[in-house]
C-alpha cells in the first residue's frame, strides 16, 4: 500500500471547476460534449483542459478526441441520486 506522503491528491482549487465539466457533460448524457462547447459555457482556459484531463484520468469522463462525456458508471451513480 502506497503511504501517505506519495499518494496523490488533485489540488482542492481545481475541483470547483470539475463540478461544471461534470454537470454540463451528465446533462446531455448520452451524447458527447465537446471542449469547445463546455468553454463557451464555462470560459476558454487552460484550467477547463486540465479539469477534463484529470476527469478522464480518474476514470470519471471517457474522451474521444476533443468530446468527452460521463462514463457508464457516473451516469448511473447520477440516477441513483445517493446523498
Amino acid at each position: 500500500m502506497p503511504s501517505r506522503s506519495k499518494r496523490r491528491h488533485w489540488p482542492a482549487d481545481r475541483i470547483p471547476l470539475q463540478r461544471p465539466v461534470m454537470a454540463l457533460a451528465l446533462e446531455v448524457y448520452p451524447l458527447w460534449r465537446t471542449i469547445p462547447e463546455l468553454a463557451r459555457e464555462i470560459g476558454p482556459s487552460g484550467a477547463l483542459t486540465r479539469a477534463v484531463i484529470e476527469l478522464v484520468t480518474l476514470g470519471l469522463l471517457e474522451s474521444h478526441g476533443s468530446a468527452v462525456r460521463p462514463t457508464k458508471a457516473i451516469a448511473h451513480m447520477e440516477r441513483l441520486r445517493l446523498p
